[in-house]
């Protein structure tokens, strides 16, 4: 029997664009930002918040000027990077098979045989029953929040997370 530590806590997982946003949106080195990166550092701390492995390698192939990311995610995977399970890869061959011809897909990433973390990240919070972090559009029907909801994933976006984390910006008085 496996004991669950975190029984009745969200589990956060959270894809590129995410990442991504996160970075370019709440700069790491600004202190106005700074409870932010420390809440999320947190939770990675407890096993609260986190990405899979093929988050980790889209990141790490990113091949511009900016490597926060990079330097971010190799830091923190110890505890913030988890290697995709058989079960929550079985859980996306549907997704994969569904949304194949719907534009879900990078054709670039095709053209190059590289795998797409989307279908993996939806299959894995299926399977471990988290709360999928994205920033991605939640009106196109071929984004990870359509294909979410049709895989019954509760996804939301970075504004949704710190709204539920209750982290926001006070005015001094």
């Amino acid at each position: 029997m496996e004991l669950d530590f975190h029984q009745n806590e969200t589990i956060y997982v959270i894809d590129t664009s995410g990442l991504i946003m996160l970075e370019s949106t709440f700069k790491p080195d600004n202190p106005v930002f700074k409870a932010i990166w420390e809440e999320i550092e947190d939770l990675i701390s407890q096993g609260l918040f986190r990405t899979i492995d093929f988050v980790e390698d889209e990141i790490n192939n990113y091949e511009g000027k900016q490597d926060f990311l990079k330097l971010w995610v190799k830091k923190w995977k110890r505890h913030f990077v988890v290697q995709t399970d058989a079960e929550s890869i079985n859980a996306a061959i549907p997704i994969i098979n569904e949304e194949y011809s719907t534009g879900f897909f990078n054709a670039r990433k095709q053209a190059d045989g590289k795998e797409e973390a989307d279908p993996y990240l939806i299959g894995y919070c299926k399977v471990h029953e988290c709360v999928l972090i994205t920033n991605e559009k939640k009106e196109a029907h071929n984004r990870i929040p359509a294909v979410s909801a049709k895989n019954q994933v509760t996804c939301i976006n970075i504004y949704d997370f710190l709204l539920e984390r209750g982290l926001r910006m006070e005015r001094k008085k």
